[in-house]
């Protein structure tokens, strides 16, 4: 392991190939620092059969590449290509976390002050093209550049309590130890790999672990840790609609990355979870005052459909996470999301708002969160779109829910950015799904920016029915392109839908 006193980059994986696209070197900006070369790991959706394991077969051998590395300080990253070609431009995703970034003899050089996680836009792959509906292109190669914070309580193999497995072992499930601690290499789990209370399972920066984490009884879901900085790959799991003989639907959950029951005290951090065959991330409890769940510094990429990114049911705080997600990134309900990175392109909602939650003894603040692409393959039905009810759930729902400081800054955005819809309307369903009883009302959707409107001209929308209307919505200091928007007329709506109230402040953005 190569260290300096503000970065430390792990090795390489022994036994899996690195990107085919692109290299990565990083070193402090402290005078006399030198160029380290960091792994660059690279996930791909797979060309596949029609009909076969739900990759999406508009992104077939579409490529993502990152880097993980941990500092505590400010940091230049240099982006290479492969091959040797020259890079032309970069732009970071989102905009606001980098200090500087520019291209100099072919390579594109990128300055982070402190750890945070982003994308870098290559020679406009994504900027510079409308790449959902309609797209017919060449298969687009991205990349991202994670700068984790220092992972606090990384074990040590020989230390007590910890029982280490070395690739190609089977690891046990159960015995005289705390910490399972998977070595440097690549390892397979296989499915559902049961989890215990009061244990902790690490994935060091040098290790990817193929198969599933969940646990089976509910009271075995309390103080668990899943964390390190390698990847948890689901590249060799089957979709749970393929599975041969077929399997009832209760045991989808076994498909899962990481599924825990009842979960309290557990946390989820550093991870990269790639090429999930399901949802990704699910830890499954009501709210439970003082026994929170958090997901921190934890990174997902998926690439087909059912691919969703993290639902926090009610007890779970989500932070400083990087979803690039082909169905659904975040179920908003839980005790707060913060400083995350969305990113869809074929099928999901950056926000999905059929779970919102009607508070009245604490607040659910969704802060600081950057949209960076919001792409899909389709035009008309419920899916996609950054802020979506899509005709789903039941009852009361709003209160204490604050949307603020929310950047969604995709220059070419497919669809809208509202399409709240208590009951679905046409053009965009023909069934006219709709919401149970329950008003939607009292949310505060604080400093929203919006870069652009949807290149098909999709309106945004909010739309209810009888049993379930929308009022008393606020939107202060929103914004197109830099602008204020301070008319209700921003929004098509219909006679179920009370008019938002629009204020400006100078409530500071981050």
């Amino acid at each position: 392991m190569c260290a300096a006193e503000t970065l430390v980059i792990d090795p390489p994986v022994p036994g899996l190939a690195a990107s085919a696209h692109y290299k990565v070197r990083v070193r402090s900006v402290r005078e006399g620092s030198v160029w380290q070369s960091a792994f660059a790991w690279e996930t791909v959706c797979k060309k596949v059969e029609k009909n076969k394991e739900a990759y999406f077969d508009h992104l077939a051998g579409w490529s993502h590449t990152y880097v993980n590395f941990e500092t505590d300080g400010a940091v230049e990253v240099e982006i290479s290509r492969a091959n040797g070609q020259p890079i032309r431009s970069a732009v970071v995703h989102p905009l606001r976390k980098a200090s500087a970034c520019s291209v100099k003899e072919g390579k594109a050089f990128v300055r982070l002050e402190k750890p945070c996680l982003i994308a870098v836009d290559i020679d406009g792959q994504m900027d510079e093209q409308d790449t959902g509906k309609g797209y017919k292109g060449p298969p687009i190669h991205t990349i991202s550049l994670f700068a984790n914070p220092p992972l606090v309580g990384k074990p040590m193999p020989d230390a007590p309590g910890v029982c280490t497995v070395k690739p190609g072992e089977i690891p046990p499930s159960d015995g005289p130890w705390t910490t399972l601690y998977f070595l440097p290499g690549v390892h397979d789990i296989g499915l559902a790999f049961p989890v215990h209370a009061n244990r902790q399972y690490y994935i060091p920066g040098d290790a990817i672990v193929y198969g599933t984490f969940s646990n089976i009884k509910w009271s075995d879901g309390h103080h668990i840790r899943i964390f390190g900085l390698g990847t948890l790959s689901g590249a060799r799991t089957t979709h749970p609609q393929y599975v041969v003989p077929a399997i009832n639907e209760k045991e989808h959950g076994r498909y899962r990355p990481i599924e825990v029951m009842g979960a309290t005290d557990t946390r989820v951090e550093g991870i990269t979870i790639a090429d999930s065959a399901t949802h990704s991330l699910m830890l499954i409890s009501p709210y439970k005052a003082g026994h929170p769940n958090e997901v921190k510094w934890t990174k997902i990429f998926t690439w087909r459909a059912n691919g969703d990114g993290i639902n926090p049911f009610g007890n779970t705080l989500i932070e400083d996470c990087f979803l690039r997600t082909q169905d659904d990134s975040l179920y908003v309900n839980g005790l707060g999301i913060r400083r995350t990175v969305l990113w869809n392109d074929a099928n999901g909602s950056s926000f999905v708002l059929s779970a919102l939650p009607q508070l009245t003894d604490r607040t659910l603040v969704v802060e600081d969160c950057d949209v960076i692409y919001a792409r899909a393959k389709w035009h008309h039905w419920s899916g996609g779109r950054v802020f979506n009810m899509r005709g789903e759930g039941s009852g009361k729902a709003g209160a204490g829910v604050i949307f603020r400081n929310i950047n969604i800054e995709d220059p070419r955005p497919t669809l809208q950015q509202f399409f709240i819809c208590m009951t679905m309307p046409e053009p965009y369903s023909k069934d006219a799904e709709q919401r149970k009883a329950g008003n939607l009302s009292g949310i505060l959707f604080q400093n929203i920016s919006i870069a652009g409107l949807s290149v098909l001209g999709e309106p945004q929308i909010l739309w209810g029915q009888p049993d379930a209307r929308i009022e008393d919505l606020t939107f202060e200091n929103l914004t197109l392109s830099g602008k204020p928007v301070r008319n209700s007329a921003f929004f098509k709506t219909n006679e179920f839908v009370e008019t938002p109230t629009f204020t400006t402040s100078s409530t500071p953005k981050p």
